[in-house]
């Protein structure tokens, strides 16, 4: 996972705390409040995630709606049927309301699915998407979890005290769902097994492959982005052969600088010239550029100006946020740069220069690596 410097402007304690190796520190959810949240491009066709909404009759604030999200689009990603999505976001809401708290409670449960620490790790329990995979990876171990009830399912996995508690937010989580994975908006697709006498063909929409929505990947007019899913921290020191910079000027020079930093190390709160944390990097390369930016993840998704999370419009320079380790929807807290790309037989290849996390130096990630958990791109100059 990538580490967050979302505390920043918290007190040195406080900053201490972040900065631990558990929790190494530099993360993204979404967009500030005010102007910079209103200003955000979604898919029309896909659930904005991050604005709060009133579901059914349950009110759900930013906060929870981008949690919603991102289980939706780690589901999606796995190419598991949307009644995955449907247990994963119930269960979700069941157990934290979709409020991913570090509080342990319950002994030592956290975040969205309350997995207990001692069993799932923390490091897995606090991150969003590694804490969904997690529930997914079990769930899916589970014989006829496709088929018997979601109830059912999701107390096979969580072994809850409390396993009536579920079935009653399904009606919540088939809305949810449905919204951002719109292909299943259908009924009998939302609740899994196909009505009787349905037709073969109509049967298989049920294992259809994910929905194209914000943040989830996404098409290039001129080429897809393709590459390995997953493990947002694995990347490169080596530059690609043929890599294409397609940016602004600035944005070329931008990138320039960041790429001469490969492989220094992540030292949190540095911005160079001997390491760098995730915004010192991205800042120090747009100063080189003849830009300022805060060095802080969140405060720069108000920077530049928005540009789609689908990364159809992305060019050198371009800031990307994803949720990281500490971050939440109303304060940001990692940020990566896009780099340039390489067009292969087999699509485009987009890469993002980040510094990860402690351990890990400045290297280039594969966009893809990054699917479902983009929710801010700044397009800076």
């Amino acid at each position: 996972m990538a580490g967050s410097d979302a505390g920043r402007t918290a007190t040195t304690a406080v900053a201490g705390v972040l900065a631990l190796p558990l929790l190494a520190v530099c993360a993204v959810l979404l967009l500030l409040g005010g102007t910079a949240t209103n200003d955000m491009s979604f898919d029309s066709t896909c659930g904005a995630g991050g604005t709060g909404q009133i579901i059914g009759t349950v009110s759900l604030d930013a906060d929870q709606m981008g949690h919603a999200r991102t289980i939706v689009t780690a589901t999606a990603g796995r190419q598991l049927p949307v009644r995955a999505a449907v247990i994963a976001t119930a269960t979700a809401y069941t157990e934290s309301k979709l409020r991913n708290s570090a509080v342990q409670t319950d002994h030592d449960s956290e975040g969205l699915f309350q997995q207990r620490v001692s069993i799932y790790t923390e490091a897995v329990a606090i991150d969003p998407v590694r804490a969904t995979n997690a529930f997914l990876d079990r769930l899916t171990a589970v014989p006829n979890w496709d088929t018997i009830p979601i109830g059912e399912a999701s107390h096979a996995v969580q072994r809850s005290r409390y396993p009536e508690q579920v079935q009653p937010t399904v009606a919540l989580a088939q809305q949810l769902v449905g919204q951002f994975w719109p292909a299943a908006a259908s009924p009998p697709m939302l609740t899994g097994s196909a009505p009787a006498g349905t037709e073969p063909d109509a049967r298989s929409a049920l294992d259809a492959g994910p929905a194209i929505c914000a943040g989830a990947g996404g098409a290039i007019p001129a080429r897809i982005i393709v590459g390995p899913y997953g493990n947002n921290v694995s990347g490169t020191t080596a530059i690609p052969a043929g890599i294409v910079i397609n940016g602004s000027p600035q944005g070329t020079a931008a990138v320039r600088y960041a790429l001469a930093q490969l492989g220094k190390p992540y030292v949190w709160a540095a911005a160079g010239p001997d390491a760098f944390d995730c915004s010192g990097l991205t800042m120090a390369a747009w100063a080189a550029a003849g830009v300022a930016l805060p060095h802080q993840a969140a405060a720069q998704t108000s920077s530049g100006v928005p540009s789609p999370t689908n990364l159809s419009q992305a060019v050198a320079g371009d800031l990307v946020m994803i949720p990281g380790a500490n971050g939440t929807p109303a304060w940001p807290g990692h940020v990566g740069m896009v780099a340039g790309y390489v067009d292969a037989p087999d699509g485009r290849h987009l890469y993002l220069i980040q510094a990860p996390m402690t351990g890990i130096p400045v290297e280039l990630t594969e966009a893809t690596r990054w699917q479902g958990q983009i929710v801010a791109v700044r397009h800076i100059g």
